[in-house]
C-alpha cells in the first residue's frame, strides 16, 4: 500500500450534512457524477442526551451476501473515518484482513475534549487543559449500551468489534481496555500519551503495563502509536516511557494479548494515523496468520478441501466467521480465481467442489451461478 494512494484517498473529502435519517455520504466532482462511499444516520443517545451523527461503510456486495463481519468504530471520524475505510478495503481486498463494517462517530461541535481522560503531568498541570474526564463514562455508556445494540439490530454485525481513537479520543478505548475488557476485541491507540497521570494517580504507561500483563484476560490486540515529531514537544520521559513499556512487556505479556507500541519516526501529529491504522490492523491481523496460501490450495489434490479447512481454523482462532473472498480488483488469490485457475487447467473435479463451496459461502453471486449453469 502507498501512502499516496492514501493520503488522496483521504483529500477527496466527506462534506458533512445535517443530522437527517439516513444520507448518503460523497464524493463529488460535479453535479451529475457521483461516488458514493457510506451512508450518514443519526442515533438519539439517552446518556449523551443529543443526537449523534454515524458514518457507515458496508463491504462490497453486503446487500447480497448473508453473512456477518466485524465492525470497527472510528472515533473522530471527520478526520478518520475515510482513511480507516480505505485501508480497510485495500487490506481486506489483498487477504491481509476480513471484510468489515467501519462505523464512524465525528465529533459535535465543541465537545472533542469531551471524550478526554483527565491527564496530568509531575508538577500537578493538566495535558488536556479544562478537561477533567466527567463525560468519558458517558461516552462509554454510548458506545457499549447504546451504538453496539443499535448495529447488531440493523446490521449483520458479528461479536467481533474493534475501536479506533486518537488524541484527545484515545481515552474511552483506553478507559474501556483497562476496564472494561469485554466490550470490546481490539484497540487502536493513535497519538498517545504515556508518562503522564491518569486520574487515580498511575501513569497511562503503568495502567496499559498491568492491563497486558493480567493473565485472566481473553483473546485480545492492542496498538499504541505515536509520531516521533509529537516528542519534541513532550518531556524526556515520554521517549522513555514507550521505550520501558516495551522492554517490560517483553518476557512478562499475557500471551493471548497481541500488542504493538511504537514511536513512529518522520511522523507528525495527524500524518501518524495513516501507518498507524495500519500497524494497527496488522496488530489484529498478523501477516503470520494471514498468510493465505493460495498456491498450495491450487496445486493440492482437493483445493476445496484445503480452502475450508484453512479457514475453518482461522475462524476458529478468532471466534467468528472468516469467509475466503469471492472476488477483488486484480486478485486471483481468491474464490473466482481459483475457479479461473482450475478451469484453465481443465480440472472438471476440482473445479466444481470448489464451485460447491464457493456457493454455500456465497449463495446469491450472479457471477458464481454463471458457473453453475456451465456445469
Amino acid at each position: 500500500m502507498t501512502r499516496l494512494f492514501i493520503c488522496f484517498i483521504c483529500l477527496v473529502f466527506v462534506t458533512c450534512q445535517s443530522p437527517d435519517s439516513k444520507q448518503n455520504i460523497k464524493i463529488s466532482d460535479n453535479a451529475k457524477n457521483h461516488i458514493t462511499i457510506g451512508e450518514r444516520s443519526s442515533l438519539f443517545s439517552s446518556s449523551l442526551n443529543e443526537d449523534r451523527p454515524i458514518f457507515l461503510s458496508l463491504p462490497t456486495n453486503y446487500e447480497r451476501n448473508t453473512h456477518s463481519y466485524p465492525v470497527i468504530i472510528v472515533l473522530d471520524a471527520e478526520y478518520l473515518f475515510n482513511i480507516t475505510t480505505s485501508i480497510v478495503n485495500i487490506k481486506a481486498s489483498r487477504n491481509e484482513m476480513p471484510e468489515s463494517i467501519v462505523v464512524g462517530i465525528p465529533n459535535t461541535k465543541g465537545k472533542r475534549y469531551d471524550m478526554a481522560m483527565e491527564l496530568r503531568y509531575e508538577d500537578g498541570s493538566t495535558f488536556f487543559g479544562n478537561a477533567d474526564g466527567k463525560a468519558m463514562p458517558s461516552y462509554l455508556t454510548f458506545l457499549k449500551d447504546e451504538l453496539l445494540p443499535y448495529l447488531k439490530e440493523n446490521y449483520r454485525v458479528n461479536n467481533h468489534e474493534t475501536i479506533i481513537g486518537m488524541s484527545p479520543t484515545f481515552g474511552p478505548v483506553l478507559e474501556a481496555f483497562w476496564n472494561s475488557p469485554n466490550t470490546f476485541d481490539a484497540y487502536i491507540v493513535l497519538a498517545s500519551e504515556l508518562a503522564v497521570k491518569t486520574s487515580s494517580g498511575a501513569t497511562v504507561k503503568e495502567r496499559v503495563l498491568k492491563a497486558i500483563q493480567d493473565k485472566q484476560r481473553t483473546k485480545s490486540a492492542i496498538y499504541i502509536g505515536k509520531a516521533s515529531d509529537d516528542l519534541k514537544r513532550r518531556p524526556e520521559d515520554e521517549t522513555l516511557a514507550y521505550t520501558e513499556l516495551n522492554q517490560e512487556l517483553k518476557h512478562t505479556a499475557n500471551p493471548n494479548i497481541n500488542y504493538k507500541i511504537e514511536i513512529l519516526k518522520k511522523e507528525n501529529h495527524y500524518g501518524m494515523s495513516i501507518s498507524g491504522i495500519e500497524h494497527g490492523l496488522e496488530t489484529i491481523y498478523p501477516f503470520e496468520k494471514w498468510n493465505i496460501p493460495y498456491r498450495n490450495f491450487w496445486n493440492s489434490e482437493q483445493p476445496a478441501v484445503e480452502i475450508k479447512t484453512f479457514y475453518d481454523e482461522l475462524s476458529k482462532a478468532y471466534g467468528f466467521e472468516i469467509l475466503p473472498l469471492e472476488d477483488a480488483f486484480y486478485a486471483s488469490q481468491t474464490l473466482s480465481g481459483t475457479l479461473r485457475r482450475l478451469e484453465r487447467q481443465g480440472r472438471k473435479k476440482e473445479l466444481k467442489d470448489v464451485l460447491h463451496l464457493a456457493m454455500a459461502y456465497y449463495p446469491n453471486s450472479p457471477e458464481l451461478k454463471k458457473y453453475v449453469s456451465k456445469q
